[in-house]
């Protein structure tokens, strides 16, 4: 069934009051208006009513890390993004998506004769898609999941974290040319279904070890690390199977591959480079990142600063250096998908030993 940009809009609401901005309004007043409504982007009207450019928090984001001068003197119209692409409430979902591909952007702007009706964002896209696509499988998957993260009760809502981390991250990884024949709607979908099950290894874990109350010893640390290689080996005989089955696949590279380093230096395998799964390296940040952010048993929880530093170190040496690149770049997506699954956490200066545990793998 064909679904059209009218109908994204009407779930967000945007058709009934459209959230506009002006080119001569401060960025500070349009980050306040897009906080204030919970909405990720407005769209810049002129004098004429019509739209001249787009304005969304991360533009603003950017420009204030970047302003040497006071940024309530910055205008709307020195940050928005020109030139405007824009598709009709009619234009099928499918063909907004090429534009966001073709033009490298996330964000479409909506015209009904000329005058602006709301946006359609690439999340929102994800969205409607992953709602009406395989609604039982992904319900049974995240079950699954569940059932072996209750086993571990200090990861909170990791899960609900990590499978949105890894969609923004394989999202925007996909406008860099090479991935772009890689990572398509199917590729994100996947991950998303599938992400869950990166730990149903732990399973096989005991629990002396898994729910230990505090740092593992270097032999409960090899016991732990076991459970990569338990979760690609479960996920290989389901494969084996249902060879067909494309989400067990990308479920099995997960499991498996999500403690590799791009320098072999990983396990349980010691792949490097290309030889893990893309989808593995793009997991590998994600799980790392949650890990680094929220508090655990043998951690307090870093700042996302130190977080980001933290991966930006382990550029090219335990992380792929693309997807370190398009994290940076959708860092704020990161964020805010954070603080939307989680409660505050106590956030302190990490030591060395604890910065090691956790880029190492920790638990």
């Amino acid at each position: 069934m064909m679904t059209f940009a009218k109908e994204l809009l009407d779930v967000s609401g945007r058709t009934r009051e459209l959230i506009t901005a002006m080119p001569g309004d401060t960025i500070v007043s349009a980050a306040k208006t897009i906080r204030d409504n919970h909405i990720g982007c407005m769209v810049v009207i002129g004098d004429d009513k019509r739209v001249v450019g787009i304005i969304s928090e991360r533009d603003i984001v950017v420009r204030v890390t970047a302003e040497v001068n006071d940024p309530s003197k910055t205008l709307v119209g020195d940050v928005m993004t020109t030139p405007v692409v824009s598709c009709a409430p009619t234009t099928p979902l499918d063909d907004v998506r090429e534009l966001m591909r073709q033009y490298h952007i996330r964000h479409v702007a909506v015209l009904e004769d000329g005058m602006p009706v709301g946006i359609v964002s690439s999340r929102e896209i994800f969205a409607r898609r992953l709602a009406d696509d395989q609604q039982v499988r992904n319900l049974t998957v995240f079950s699954l999941a569940r059932l072996a993260e209750m086993r571990d009760t200090d990861t909170g809502a990791h899960l609900e974290r990590v499978r949105e981390y890894a969609c923004i991250l394989a999202d925007q990884l996909r406008l860099q040319d090479k991935y772009a024949g890689l990572i398509d709607d199917s590729f994100i979908n996947l991950l998303y279904v599938t992400s869950p099950l990166h730990d149903i290894g732990k399973v096989s874990i005991p629990d002396a070890v898994l729910l230990k109350p505090g740092r593992l010893t270097e032999v409960e640390y090899d016991v732990m690390k076991t459970h990569a290689s338990a979760g690609a080996e479960a996920l290989g005989e389901a494969l084996a199977e249902f060879p067909n089955a494309d989400f067990l696949q990308m479920a099995k590279d997960i499991a498996g591959c999500h403690h590799e380093r791009i320098d072999g230096l990983g396990y349980p395998f010691g792949m490097r480079g290309d030889e893990i799964p893309l989808s593995a390296r793009i997991f590998a940040l994600v799980d790392v990142y949650d890990a680094l952010v929220t508090k655990r048993v043998y951690k307090e929880a870093f700042t996302p600063i130190t977080a980001k530093n933290i991966i930006i170190e382990g550029s090219g040496t335990q992380f792929d250096s693309d997807v370190v690149d398009a994290f940076l770049a959708c860092e704020e997506d990161f964020l805010e998908t954070y603080r939307s699954h989680s409660r505050p956490a106590t956030v302190v200066k990490p030591a060395p030993a604890l910065v090691f545990a956790a880029v190492g793998g920790g638990q």
